[in-house]
């Protein structure tokens, strides 16, 4: 491509972005209206219409990162500063990962998306970024990385105790395949049915977040023996943070 060309390219995936970012700020400005007129001039919460409006604001959100992405990418020449950028977006979506006695956790500050959501990258991409960086990081410090042939995947949803009880969803509403098609490429055989089982168990707790426990499936079910209660997962707060001998 010509000099022109590329200059052209970069100009009009710029202007797509602040298009997308205008967007989101109208959104944000008329949520911010309706919640005004609530609280100053005691009108009726046009709650359908603030929560249209947020939704809206967090899509186009999402979208602009992804246009940031691919524009960070095309435009960062030099491979180390761009994978330096990956470390930076893990750091920033807080994405944590830690194995104990042959149970590797896998720590997001996030609801896993619904499984009819159209955009996940947002999630999927730093979590990919996690996995390979954190088997990188072993590698250099002379571990294992884990490998399970027959296992159990275990998600726990923990949702903000605060905030209403109608946001939870069923189980079968989490998409979960995009999860493990990721711990698949550095963890599992397969992430077939023959290969992993799957449970999923839903919390309340201070944030909303997901916890993902992944171990052998002749583990499994001492594991839930000795720690699948509600006392245990929703009020000792160290068996989530990993602080405690509770992921034996």
């Amino acid at each position: 491509m010509s000099e022109n060309e590329v200059l052209g390219k970069l100009k009009n995936q710029l202007d797509d972005a602040q298009k997308t970012s205008g967007e989101v700020a109208q959104h944000l400005a008329e949520a911010r209206s309706i919640l005004f007129a609530y609280t100053r001039k005691n009108s009726n919460l046009q709650y359908t219409n603030f929560c249209d409006m947020v939704l809206e604001s967090s899509k186009n959100a999402e979208k602009l990162t992804e246009k940031l992405r691919r524009l960070t990418l095309e435009v960062t020449l030099d491979a180390q500063r761009y994978e330096d950028y990956k470390s930076d977006l893990v750091l920033i979506h807080g994405i944590e990962l830690d194995c104990m006695d042959g149970i590797l956790k896998v720590s997001m500050p996030v609801l896993v998306p619904h499984r009819k959501e159209s955009y996940t990258d947002y999630l999927y991409k730093p979590l990919h970024t996690a996995c390979q960086h954190w088997c990188i990081k072993q590698m250099e410090m002379g571990r294992k990385t884990p490998v399970y042939t027959k296992c159990t995947v275990c998600f726990i949803h923990i949702y903000d105790e605060t905030l209403p009880l109608g946001r939870v969803r069923d189980h079968d509403n989490y998409e979960e395949k995009h999860v493990l098609d990721i711990l698949s490429n550095f963890f599992l055989r397969s992430d077939g049915g023959l290969y992993v089982d799957t449970c999923h168990m839903t919390r309340l707790g201070k944030k909303d977040r997901t916890v993902i426990l992944v171990m052998d499936a002749s583990c499994f079910p001492g594991w839930a023996a000795r720690y699948w209660t509600n006392s245990v997962i929703e009020n000792n707060h160290a068996f989530l943070d990993g602080k405690s001998d509770s992921m034996k």
